[in-house]
C-alpha cells in the first residue's frame, strides 16, 4: 500500500480544483513518458495511459477523475489554485487540515498510478484519468472513443471494500435567477450580517438522505422570521460552494432599525433552539448569528426582497422520490447549493438527480412552475446521463467470485444516488461492462472529508488479485 499512498501524497501537492487540472494532467503525461508507456492528452485535458498485459487476455479499462471539489473552512487560508493540499495523519485516517481532502478522486489516480508502476500480472490496461467531473462532467463527454478498445470497465469512484456500485443517477444543474430592483435603506438603521454556520454539509448524492439541514434553506427561515416581526432590509444574500455539496454556511447582510436589533437577536435565538431540535441527529451544531458588518446603503426592495426568501423556502430541496425496486436508495433529488448576490439578480444554483428520467422532467417542470409564479427566470444544463444496472455483468459476477475466494463473505450490491461518469460511457459504448468499486472515503466534498487507510489497503491487495483473475 505504501506505493499507492505515495503517489496520493505527490498528487496532494499539485492543485487540481475543477477547471485547473492542467498540471495534474501534465503530471500523468510525463509519468506515462517517464516509463515509456504509450500515452495519450486530449484538449480537454483527459489522459490515457496504456500498458500491455497477458497475452490473450481482453484489454480492462481502469478509470478516475483528476479533479477535486475544492471546500474549506470559512477560517483556513488556502488558496486552491497554487497552494498544496496539507495532509494530517490519525491512526486509521488521512485528512486535510481544514479543506476537501481529495480522495474524492485521488485515491482512484493513486491505485492506477501503483498498478501502471508495478511489475503484477494483469490483463492489457487502459487507465483513463478524466477532467471536470466534478462540475461539467467535460472530459468524459469529450473523451474519443476510437481511444479505447476495452469492453469491461472498473470504475474506482464508488462503492467500497466491501461493496460494488452497478448503477447510478442521471441528473443536471439549473439556475434560478431573481433580478434585482434597488432601493435606499432609510437613514438610521443598523447594518448587521446574519450568519448561518455549524453545519456538516456534504455530497449532494451520496449523502442527501442523511436530512442534513441545508444552510441557504436555514437563511430562508432566518429572512422570514425577521421579516414576521421586524422591518428589516435585505442587502445582499450568499451561500454555499459547489452545486453538488450540501452548503455548510450561509451569511445575509440586513439593515433593521437599531431599537429592533435585540428583538431580532431574540427571535434567532428562538429559532436557533427549534432548528437544534429538529436536525438534532444530522446537524446538532446549526448556529445563527447578527454580527457587525459595513454595507453599501443599497437594499433589495421588498418585491425583490420577498422573491428571494421565497425561493429559498420553496425550491425542493432533499430526498423528493424512493426508488421502488431497490430498498434504501434515493430515486429523486434536489439540493439548493450556491446562491449568490450580483447588481443585477440574485442567483441560485441547484443539482438535481434522479434514476427515472420522467421523475427528472416532472422536478424540473415544478420548478419552473414555481419560477412562473415567482416572475423570475430559470435556466437547466450540464445534464448527465444514468447507468442502468446490468445484473447478467460477467465483469461483476468475477468481481464477486473473487471477492468471495478471498474473504468467504458476500460483497453488497447497490446502485448510487450520485452521478458517476459510467453513465457517459455507456452512451458512447453501449455494449461497456462497468462495475465501481473503490476503499471507504467518508464526508466527501466537505473540509471533514478522510479516508480510511486499512480499507485503502483491502482494496488495493483486492484489485491486485483480481486483475489476476480476469
Amino acid at each position: 500500500m505504501k506505493e499507492v499512498l505515495a503517489f496520493f501524497e505527490e498528487f496532494s501537492k499539485i492543485p487540481r480544483g475543477s477547471g485547473n487540472e492542467q498540471a495534474i494532467s501534465d503530471y500523468l503525461v510525463a509519468f506515462a513518458k517517464k516509463r515509456n508507456l504509450e500515452v495519450k492528452q486530449d484538449a480537454a485535458l483527459n489522459v490515457v495511459i496504456y500498458k500491455p498485459g497477458k497475452q490473450n487476455s481482453a484489454p480492462l479499462i481502469i478509470q478516475s477523475h483528476m479533479d477535486m471539489v475544492c471546500e474549506k473552512n470559512a477560517d483556513t487560508t488556502h488558496d486552491f489554485t497554487k497552494d498544496p493540499i496539507s495532509l494530517r495523519y490519525e491512526g486509521d485516517f488521512v485528512y486535510a487540515n481544514g479543506t476537501t481532502l481529495g480522495a474524492d478522486n485521488g485515491v482512484g489516480m493513486a491505485i492506477s498510478l501503483a498498478l501502471l508502476d508495478s511489475n503484477l500480472e494483469h490483463p492489457p490496461l487502459e487507465i483513463i484519468f478524466t477532467a471536470e467531473e466534478e462540475t461539467t462532467m467535460k472530459g468524459i463527454s469529450a473523451l474519443d472513443k476510437s481511444w479505447l478498445t476495452a469492453r469491461r470497465m472498473i470504475n474506482m469512484d464508488s462503492g467500497n471494500d466491501t461493496t460494488f456500485c452497478v448503477g447510478c443517477a442521471g441528473g443536471g444543474r439549473l439556475d434560478f435567477n431573481i433580478p434585482l430592483t434597488w432601493e435606499e435603506v432609510p437613514a438610521g438603521m443598523a447594518v448587521k450580517q446574519l450568519t448561518v454556520r455549524g453545519l456538516l454539509g456534504g455530497h449532494s448524492g451520496g449523502e442527501i438522505h442523511l436530512g442534513k439541514a441545508n444552510s441557504i434553506r436555514t437563511l430562508g427561515r432566518a429572512l422570514r422570521a425577521l421579516a414576521t416581526e421586524t422591518d428589516i432590509r435585505i442587502m445582499s444574500v450568499s451561500g454555499g460552494l459547489k452545486a453538488n455539496a450540501i452548503p455548510r454556511e450561509a451569511n445575509a447582510e440586513i439593515a433593521l432599525p437599531a431599537a429592533e436589533v435585540g428583538k431580532a437577536e431574540q427571535i434567532l435565538a428562538e429559532l436557533q433552539k427549534t432548528l437544534r431540535t429538529e436536525y438534532r441527529i444530522p446537524d446538532p451544531d446549526i448556529t445563527l448569528a447578527l454580527t457587525e458588518c459595513t454595507a453599501s446603503g443599497k437594499a433589495f426592495t421588498k418585491t425583490a426582497a420577498n422573491k428571494a426568501v421565497a425561493a429559498m423556502l420553496l425550491l425542493p430541496f432533499g430526498v423528493l422520490h424512493m426508488h421502488h425496486d431497490i430498498p434504501g436508495l434515493v430515486e429523486t433529488s434536489n439540493n439548493i447549493g450556491v446562491m449568490e448576490t450580483t447588481p443585477n439578480a440574485i442567483t441560485i444554483d441547484c443539482a438535481l438527480r434522479s434514476s427515472v428520467p420522467s421523475r427528472r422532467q416532472f422536478i424540473r417542470t415544478q420548478i419552473e412552475t414555481l419560477a412562473e409564479a415567482l416572475d423570475v427566470n430559470v435556466t437547466f444544463s450540464a445534464g448527465y446521463p444514468g447507468w442502468t444496472y446490468n445484473p447478467d455483468s460477467p465483469l461483476l459476477a468475477a468481481a464477486v467470485a473473487e471477492f468471495k475466494k478471498i474473504y468467504n463473505d458476500e460483497p453488497n450490491i447497490q446502485a448510487v444516488h450520485a452521478g458517476l461518469e459510467c453513465g457517459f460511457m455507456l452512451e458512447k459504448i453501449p455494449d461497456m461492462d462497468i462495475i465501481s468499486y473503490c476503499c471507504k472515503v467518508f464526508d466527501a466534498h466537505t473540509p471533514n472529508e478522510h479516508m480510511s487507510l486499512s480499507s485503502l489497503e483491502k482494496v488495493w491487495n483486492y484489485t491486485k488479485e483480481l486483475l489476476k483473475t480476469i
